[in-house]
């Protein structure tokens, strides 16, 4: 199967938890984000799910969470090696979807700079948003991020 086919493969089944996008003007990144339908309902603890992919993936670019109930957007992003965290401007997200502000939603989206199809093929057998985000975790990189120690000490608000 050619990339395409995967990912129009994970799109289009109700099976999966999760949607991929291709970004073809950032050089084939993919986005990836939980279904809209399971936003709210899903039992993943996203800050720690945020934190697992920065720190253990060096391909991760950015890993966003939109807590609606709260009205503010966070990225976790690596800067320097190390993981840092910024508030993103809540409006640009309450433009696109003002119904579900106040609501009790998280939304999660990663994106991931490059990703093999050998990779890909591997997670089109995944389902489960959760365990895509572990297998991701899971693969070798060749950069190493470093978090100063204070992954331990974080406060993830929950």
């Amino acid at each position: 199967m050619n990339r395409q086919e995967i990912l129009n493969k994970i799109n289009n089944s109700p099976m999966y938890e999760y949607h991929i996008a291709e970004v073809p003007q950032r050089n084939g990144m993919l986005l990836f984000y939980l279904k809209e339908d399971l936003e709210g309902k899903s039992k993943i603890n996203f800050y720690e799910k945020a934190v697992d992919l920065i720190y253990s993936a060096a391909d991760i670019y950015d890993v966003t969470l939109v807590e609606w109930s709260k009205c503010r957007a966070l990225s976790y992003y690596k800067k320097d090696g190390l993981v840092d965290i910024g508030l993103e401007d809540f409006d640009i997200f309450a433009r696109k979807s003002p119904e579900k502000i106040r609501n009790d939603i998280v939304e999660f989206i990663f994106s991931i700079k490059a990703l093999k199809t050998q990779d890909l093929e591997e997670i089109a057998h995944i389902t489960c948003f959760e365990d895509l985000i572990n297998y991701i975790v899971s693969l070798s990189y060749t950069e190493v991020v470093q978090t100063s120690g204070w992954y331990d000490q974080y406060d993830y608000e929950e």
